[in-house]
């Protein structure tokens, strides 16, 4: 299987354990009922369609990705990012990524593992900006984000260090590797991993430097200053449109009033949008239940928002995330006559595929 049980249960336990101090530290059963009752769901619709704004900018991001690898798409591929996002709220450790990555490979004709690259440059791309979203809800809010900031490290066993080291870690390793073969070459990275992997039998070796081939062949899509700039300017769209849908849903919560001015309460908005979706690094089961939903609160409550408001507030942006890419996903698969099993048994198969020829060449 393309998950394995080591790495199953590691995230369960993690979503486990978020979840838990998340009900411990923020939930009164009574209290968020009534906090979710009196809610306004009126705003959730408009919500929604600024979710699907930010998938058409993520879909023109990857487009801009790909173009190195399959020129112009010869089908729409919005469909397969949405069907990506369904992988990844229904199978465990971010599966929906590779079952993306596999999906286009079945109607473009491209690498799978190439593909999978670009994801992965995506995934850097989208750190970088919510560390940027991050410093710009520090000037809107000024002392009170710091603060805020502090109070969500202090939750995390490490503190400071560790929650950064944690954010940085995906940017970091992407970029290095790119960085890299800028300044030697792909054919030196491979050599250097071969002899890394000198330990490992032969005939597997072979095959998991075919798929290290092909991973940094999408990888290296980005080989200038200019192209990690262009990729950076399609992200930002991505995640103000994300922050909107956000914004909305609070406004339903009736946030704002808590705030003394407009700016204070789109640093507020800025700040959930950075931590709940950074805090996507930490090992969590299928949807990223439990690290979204506690760092989201948790940057709420540390700027003076009630703890019932703060976790209704987080679960119900965190459902309507959830259920309209998983419904849709699963009416595209229907319509476009595939299944999940299917495209995760293929993507299966795909890296077997990519190994074995990787051991003739």
């Amino acid at each position: 299987m393309l998950i394995g049980n080591k790495a199953f249960w590691i995230g369960a336990l993690g979503s486990a354990v978020f979840l838990a101090v998340f009900v411990m530290l923020f939930v009164d059963l009574d209290t968020i009922g009534n906090v979710l009752n009196e809610a306004d769901y009126v705003y959730v619709l408009p919500s929604i369609l600024f979710y699907f704004l930010a998938v058409w900018f993520r879909t023109a991001r990857w487009k801009f990705l790909l173009h190195p690898l399959i020129g112009k798409p010869k089908k729409g591929i919005y469909s397969v990012v949405i069907v990506g996002y369904m992988a990844n709220n229904l199978i465990p450790v971010r599966i929906g990524e590779v079952i993306r990555a596999y999906y286009l490979s079945l109607r473009e004709g491209c690498s799978t593992s190439a593909a999978f690259g670009t994801v992965a440059v995506e995934r850097a791309t989208d750190v970088l900006a919510l560390l940027l979203f991050l410093g710009a809800a520090g000037l809107l809010g000024a002392s009170g984000v710091e603060r805020a900031f502090g109070e969500i490290a202090s939750k995390v066993p490490g503190g400071t260090l560790v929650m950064v080291s944690a954010a940085l870690l995906p940017f970091i390793l992407v970029f290095s590797l790119v960085l890299l073969i800028s300044f030697s070459s792909k054919q030196n990275v491979n050599d250097f991993i071969s002899r890394i992997l000198i330990v490992v039998g032969q005939t597997h070796r072979k095959r998991i430097l075919a798929i290290i081939d092909r991973l940094l062949e999408g990888l290296t899509v980005i080989n200038s200053v200019t192209d990690l700039i262009k990729v950076l300017a399609w992200s930002i769209p991505v995640w103000v449109a994300e922050a909107g849908m956000y914004y909305l849903i609070a406004m339903g919560f009736d946030l704002g009033s808590i705030f003394a001015t407009e700016l204070e309460f789109l640093s507020a908005i800025l700040l959930f949008t950075a931590a709940a979706n950074l805090a996507g690094v930490f090992p969590s089961t299928a949807g990223g239940w439990g690290p979204f939903d506690f760092f989201g609160a948790a940057s709420l409550i540390a700027l003076g928002v009630q703890n019932e408001i703060a976790a209704g507030y987080a679960l119900t942006v965190h459902v309507v995330l959830w259920v309209p890419p998983t419904l849709l996903g699963a009416l595209l698969l229907v319509w476009d006559g595939a299944s999940l099993p299917g495209l995760l048994r293929g993507a299966k198969k795909s890296r077997q595929s990519a190994g074995e020829q990787g051991s003739i060449t």
